[in-house]
């Protein structure tokens, strides 16, 4: 199977690319914004998993262009699986190379970016899976579509959570939309994970999260279970728009079952992408 992981040079990406590249049949394709990270995680899991067949792409996935030049070079590939992994958590306010809010950017509109282009361009193949990784972050918030990039009253860890909820609600929509060729489309809550997340900020915010996850957290093997398992087992293949928590189907908050915030926050998604110069249909 070919697999694409974005976000796959560290955390979770990395794990799940460690699991599924022991199958030698599998070709494991990493995406990060770091040339160097990237190549030497290639090698380390060459190493470990004795597989060839994993390679590293380096593209900026908060910005609309470079996820549109990734998506034109695989233009040939075919997909069997899709992990939509890339994320990240900013304290303080960054806008992208496009002037959208950074978490919005990278955690919402690269997987609804990315996602959309390959399947424009047929590269997901019919059968396929496309794996979102949200996180139990999104309970306790609902989307502000007069405010969707938090341009005033920001809140770094809101954002993040608002991002997560958006990964449940694209979920939802693109799940209908791919019935018809087989294509599922699931999210899931890997866990509160022992991982880097966050440390790209700097002062007692980021001490907080270290602390929190050296007494709370999981370990990046048991938070990518259920990434491996949505990929890979056979008794998901028929199952799609679905949550998962521990590789079983939970119910998200209330909010994320919204249909109404769903179709508008794809609405608002095209329109920011068309903005932009890029048509996704």
């Amino acid at each position: 199977m070919n697999i694409l992981i974005t976000g796959g040079t560290s955390g979770l990406g990395y794990r799940t690319a460690q699991v599924l590249g022991k199958e030698i049949k599998n070709k494991i394709i990493l995406i990060g914004s770091n040339q160097q990270k990237g190549e030497l995680s290639v090698e380390n899991l060459i190493k470990v998993t004795s597989n060839e067949n994993i390679s590293f792409m380096q593209y900026d996935l908060s910005s609309i262009s470079e996820i549109k030049l990734l998506a034109e070079k695989l233009k040939n590939t075919k997909i069997d699986i899709l992990i939509n992994n890339a994320g990240a958590l900013f304290f303080s306010r960054k806008e992208s190379v496009d002037k959208i809010e950074k978490t919005f950017a990278l955690n919402h509109l690269s997987y609804f970016i990315l996602t959309n282009l390959l399947l424009k361009y047929k590269v997901i193949k019919n059968g396929g899976r496309v794996v979102n990784v949200a996180s139990g972050a999104h309970r306790g918030v609902k989307i502000d579509f007069n405010n969707l990039e938090m341009k005033t009253n920001y809140n770094g860890w809101i954002s993040y959570k608002k991002s997560k909820l958006c990964n449940i609600l694209f979920t939802k929509s693109l799940s209908e939309l791919t019935k018809k060729n087989k294509i599922t489309v699931n999210c899931l809550h890997p866990g509160f994970v022992k991982t880097q997340f966050g440390k790209n900020n700097n002062g007692l915010a980021t001490l907080a999260i270290k602390l929190l996850m050296n007494f709370f957290a999981i370990s990046v093997e048991e938070g990518a279970e259920t990434i491996v398992f949505l990929a890979t087992d056979n008794s998901v293949k028929n199952i799609t728009g679905k949550y998962f928590y521990q590789c079983k189907i939970k119910e998200p908050s209330i909010f994320a079952q919204n249909q109404k915030d769903a179709d508008l926050l794809w609405k608002k998604s095209m329109s920011i992408v068309k903005n932009n110069g890029l048509t996704l249909t």
